[in-house]
């Protein structure tokens, strides 16, 4: 019985090893973040956890440098995505902190921490020593080392930052996996595959896709029955969607002429959807040449995709969605082309729609504001304002289009006052999943994250949102649906495309009557 219990003790020390990270020299290394989700979070993260307050000041990063390991079921791909690491070291170089994040989209982030078992990061050996691509402007990769990818390569995800909440990513989840039925609001968008793993979703652009999988945020795992833990959502700030065209064509139907500098969410929706498929159509000037627009939508599993989609084309006024006609059978990759010369295609990422529009004449496209995101394209592309509401300064008339351009730090640049007042159609509050507790390491980089949002203007920090989306049930979601403000139970429900009120409306309607300001959309 003692031999027994000692090598029960045994085992059990070194796994704890295992799971702590020390290295060959006695350092124990403490995985503070471990996030997957979101490239509107990729840049400003990066900067919060290279930082004092962060996890160290050595960083690496690499395009489609990494995967998410969902090892639910041998025939889940891996999702393969943009990555940085950034660790910090004691006096004898060893290393004492990491964090990471792996720059997939919302909806597959939240699939990574969902599933159970939590998916794990993998980066492939091959890129010890490797140097880093220098992704996130402002700072100098290193190469890297051995001990730092010891510490976090086949570590499970702990956090899932998300432009939408779990609820809204589960949706779109199911979504997607739905079969196709080609209604007015898209209800099944038919990348069904086997009904719990989908069919792959291929961008027009590249080999870059992103495959459907079911998960779940309450009850049981879809897979093999385990338990869903108890999970929260922290609030990180407001960010809007920028509708952005390339810059190139300078004739009088050309998206880069001063003929455009604007877009109405009716003719931005019949863009997207596919009704319209030219330049003229979303100007007032009369008299325009016919030329065609190239229109390139997201994947579906994206929280940027999610966020335009049920804001703009799914609002409750149009009712339109942007996979109109689009049969996943015939138009996978999505890639028509139109008899106006106009076409509409996928990309996958937003570094693929940045990079696309930017080098495609008369390209047309959105994207979630960050300064990195939009850094390599500042004299190629011009952003435009909807219904005349512009997303980042109080006019588009200030900049006539041009994208801010930021070398950190860069307080006060943008100044987000149509987001403020919650004027701007086209915004969300980014979020972190994590599993309750949240991590003290992810509270901390979120923390860092929004004060560095003073430096480096990315998103509003959430301590200054003073309007908010009113929350509506889910038949994804658990608990009661609540708008979570000050004096209410803990948010929960689905909010993208939520009508846009004040914090103060909905504090006084409660206080007046016991409910909240919910079920009611956009």
């Amino acid at each position: 019985m003692t031999k027994r219990t000692t090598k029960i003790a045994t085992v059990l020390s070194l796994a704890l090893i295992v799971f702590a990270g020390v290295n060959c020299f006695g350092a124990t290394t403490v995985v503070q973040f471990n996030g997957a989700g979101s490239t509107g979070m990729f840049n400003l993260a990066a900067l919060a956890a290279d930082s004092s307050t962060g996890c160290g000041t050595n960083i690496w990063t690499q395009k489609n440098g990494a995967s998410g390991v969902d090892s639910r079921n041998s025939q889940i791909p891996v999702q393969t995505a943009n990555i940085w690491i950034v660790w910090g070291t004691n006096a004898n170089g060893q290393v004492t902190t990491i964090c990471s994040y792996l720059a997939v989209d919302s909806v597959i982030g939240n699939l990574l921490l969902f599933a159970q078992p939590t998916a794990t990061l993998s980066i492939p050996s091959s890129e010890i020593g490797l140097a880093g691509n220098n992704l996130i402007p402002t700072l100098t990769d290193t190469p890297l080392t051995q001990a730092a990818y010891n510490a976090i390569n086949n570590q499970p995800f702990n956090a899932a930052p998300s432009d939408i909440r779990a609820e809204d990513a589960l949706f779109a989840m199911n979504r997607a996996l739905a079969p196709w039925s080609n209604d007015s609001h898209c209800t099944g968008l038919g990348y069904t595959g086997n009904g719990l793993i989908g069919v792959p979703i291929v961008s027009s652009q590249s080999t870059k896709q992103v495959t459907p999988v079911a998960f779940a945020i309450s009850g049981t795992d879809p897979f093999n029955g385990t338990p869903i833990p108890a999970w929260t959502s922290l609030a990180v700030g407001g960010e809007p969607i920028v509708v952005f065209v390339n810059t190139s064509d300078t004739s009088a139907g050309g998206f880069g002429s001063s003929n455009f500098n604007n877009v109405g969410r009716f003719a931005l929706a019949n863009l997207l959807n596919g009704t319209f498929t030219r330049t003229r159509d979303i100007s007032t000037t009369p008299g325009l040449p016919a030329v065609g627009a190239h229109v390139f939508l997201r994947e579906p599993t994206s929280g940027t995709y999610n966020t335009t989609e049920f804001t703009i084309p799914g609002s409750v006024e149009i009712g339109t969605c942007q996979e109109l006609n689009v049969n996943p059978s015939t138009d996978n990759p999505l890639n028509l082309t139109y008899a106006s010369g106009g076409t509409r295609q996928r990309v996958v990422g937003t570094g693929e729609m940045v990079s696309t529009v930017g080098a495609t004449s008369d390209g047309f496209g959105y994207a979630f504001w960050s300064t990195g995101n939009f850094a390599k394209v500042l004299t190629t592309t011009k952003y435009l304002s909807v219904d005349g509401v512009d997303p980042l300064n109080y006019s588009w008339y200030q900049s006539h289009g041009a994208l801010p351009n930021c070398v950190a730090p860069c307080p006060g640049l943008v100044p987000f006052p149509n987001m403020l007042n919650g004027s701007y159609p086209a915004w969300t509050i980014l979020r972190v999943q994590c599993y309750s507790p949240c991590p003290t390491g992810v509270t901390k980089l979120i923390a860092a994250a929004q004060k560095n949002a003073n430096k480096v203007p990315d998103l509003v920090a959430y301590s200054s949102m003073q309007v908010f989306r009113s929350h509506f049930d889910r038949p994804e979601q658990i608990g009661v649906t609540s708008n979570g403000n000050a004096g209410e139970p803990a948010e929960s429900g689905g909010d993208e495309g939520g009508a846009v009120f004040t914090k103060n409306a909905d504090a006084d309607f409660f206080s007046d009557t016991g409910l909240q300001l919910i079920e009611i959309k956009q």
